[in-house]
């Protein structure tokens, strides 16, 4: 599955959060939108014939029901933030039951500042985990070269640090960092930062995003393990394992 193949997964794989029968002069609907407008996920309300259930919230993938909580539940989610004003996913430590499933992805248009934030939130996990595996895809060599710096401290650490890149620029030369020049239209148009946790599912994280225009990129983040590895496999099948 290419690169813009696993975007287009991601994309498909969209929830639904039915907000069942709120009072008339209820807000939860349109404030959960704003509240989760980056998130893979479509906010509606639905009012049935017997008014029942009420004050209720579904979270639906497809037909599957996946939590439903009380609306004051989400009205205290609302009040208090849990999502974080900075770094990578959500964090669900007092609203589990459903949030878990919503942490998974957020899904949207960035622009060059936000990528490099993102990227670094996640070559920072690395940085701290001191393990594991890190795949970089930064379209050309000279993007790679203007974080040389980064990319030296990463080397200091136990990460197998892979990079890609199109040939822009004299080879790389990064000590402790595995370069990979491909000449790839997927290379040339995607952005992206994977990191494998070390092995852990707890800090398994990915930025994967196609440029749709000049320093516009759409895309996702990403906490969901099964995710990252399904674009750690792409990565290792189509680059880092030998080819005949």
């Amino acid at each position: 599955m290419a690169l813009s193949e696993i975007i287009e997964f991601v994309k498909r794989n969209e929830k639904t959060l039915v907000v069942f029968n709120p009072p008339a002069d209820s807000t939860l609907v349109s404030d959960l939108q704003e509240y989760f407008t980056t998130q893979n996920v479509v906010v509606t309300g639905q009012r049935t014939a017997s008014g029942e259930p009420e004050g209720v919230v579904v979270l639906q993938l497809n037909d599957e029901v996946l939590a439903a909580v009380p609306a004051e539940q989400l009205d205290e989610l609302l009040a208090g933030g849990a999502l974080r004003n900075r770094g990578v996913g959500i964090d669900d430590t007092d609203y589990h039951e459903i949030l878990q499933h919503l942490k998974e992805t957020t899904f949207t248009s960035y622009d060059k500042g936000q990528m490099i934030s993102i990227s670094h939130e996640i070559e920072d996990r690395a940085l701290r985990v001191d393990g594991g595996q890190l795949y970089a895809g930064f379209q050309y060599a000279s993007k790679l070269l203007d974080q040389r710096q980064l990319y030296e401290q990463l080397a200091t650490t136990a990460v197998d640090i892979h990079t890609f890149g199109v040939p822009d620029e004299p080879t790389v030369d990064i000590d402790g960092v595995t370069y990979h020049a491909e000449d790839a239209e997927e290379i040339e148009r995607s952005w992206f930062v994977v990191f494998d946790g070390d092995g852990d599912d707890r800090y398994k994280t990915a930025l994967l995003a196609t440029e749709r225009a000049p320093n516009r990129f759409y895309g996702f983040w990403t906490d969901d393990p099964g995710i990252v590895d399904r674009i750690g496999g792409h990565l290792d099948d189509a680059y880092l394992k030998a080819r005949p």
